[in-house]
């Protein structure tokens, strides 16, 4: 409670929109604001798991338009559960599992995830590491782990229920096939590989790709979410029924692109080309598109609920095609 009043305290005297105390829907995009740097939008749940991961504290400061801000904690919807009891030794183990189990999760990735990218110069991302110090626990636990992978396979204690795992793992997985088969269903699409050539289908969410050219690809059904394409050529790509939410496609070229059927939802098209781009069908909700030029754009069809358009103006939920007025 000391954190929450003086966080609240900390923000007296700012002037909170409606838009700020409105209830968030599940699709709300927010600015976070920590030691006067900005960063921004995210969705909630990247919020929440930056919190988690300690690069993001309840006391920093949040907001839907980048104007108007409150304390984090103001928001407990956004707030993970184990951050709720950090003071006895139970909620504190509860809390480095909880690190743990992320960390496991996005070690693949994080790199593909900075935090603050829109005040990072471009020519720095590269060699720029933006991870905060991790806690001496999890360095102990990644030490612990990495010794234990490395000892001989003789000197490791035996497991004599691993041969009753492997089994018991393999016959799921072929009865899993079977029922795949016999209901006609396609499998799953495979994990994300940021190293695999650009090709129908091909999963890159989450891949860090700044600048790259793909002039002329068929990226069909490729899985794109989350993916940094900052500043991308992408002219003449066919991306129909390509999933690219919350991709950033800040200053991505995207000329004579085909992206019917894709899925757009809360990208960032902030200053994209999207000359005579084909977008019919597509879900742009919630996506920003300011100083995006659509000149021929053909968006028969495309939904623009609550996008930000090219003005700054906010689209009305239901706008189909053309953003109409909230």
């Amino acid at each position: 409670m000391g954190r929450l009043a003086a966080c609240v305290a900390g923000a007296s005297g700012v002037n909170i929109s409606p838009m700020d105390a409105s209830k968030d829907s599940g699709h709300q995009l927010w600015f976070t604001r920590r030691d006067g740097r900005v960063s921004g939008p995210h969705p909630g749940r990247l919020v929440s798991r930056y919190l988690l991961l300690g690069r993001l504290d309840i006391e920093d400061q949040i907001s839907t338009d980048g104007e108007h801000w409150k304390c984090i904690a103001e928001h407990p919807h956004l707030v993970p559960e184990e951050l709720l009891d950090t003071h006895s030794p139970e909620g504190r183990l509860r809390l480095l599992q909880a690190r743990l189990r992320e960390d496991e999760r996005l070690r693949e990735r994080r790199a593909q995830m900075p935090e603050g990218e829109d005040e990072v110069p471009l020519e720095a991302r590269a060699s720029q590491d933006r991870r905060r110090p991790e806690p001496a626990e999890i360095l102990s636990f990644r030490q612990q782990r990495a010794e234990l992978l490395e000892r001989p396979a003789r000197d490791r204690p035996p497991r004599p229920w691993v041969v009753w795992g492997v089994g018991g793992v393999l016959g799921v997985l072929l009865l899993a096939g079977l029922w795949v088969a016999s209901s006609g269903r396609a499998p799953p699409p495979p994990p994300p590989d940021c190293l695999a050539p650009a090709a129908p289908g091909v999963n890159w969410s989450y891949c860090r790709m700044v600048g790259i050219d793909l002039r002329g690809a068929d990226l069909s059904g490729a899985v794109l979410s989350n993916a940094d394409l900052l500043a991308g050529r992408l002219e003449q790509v066919r991306l129909v029924g390509a999933d690219l939410s919350y991709a950033d496609l800040r200053q991505t070229r995207l000329t004579d692109s085909d992206l019917s059927e894709a899925r757009l939802t809360g990208a960032i098209l902030v200053e994209a080309r999207l000359i005579r781009a084909r977008l019919t069908g597509a879900d742009l909700s919630y996506a920003d598109l300011r100083g995006a030029d659509l000149s021929g754009a053909d968006l028969s069809g495309a939904n623009l609920g609550r996008a930000v358009w090219v003005d700054g103006r906010i689209c009305a939920a239901g706008s189909v095609g053309t953003c109409l007025e909230p």
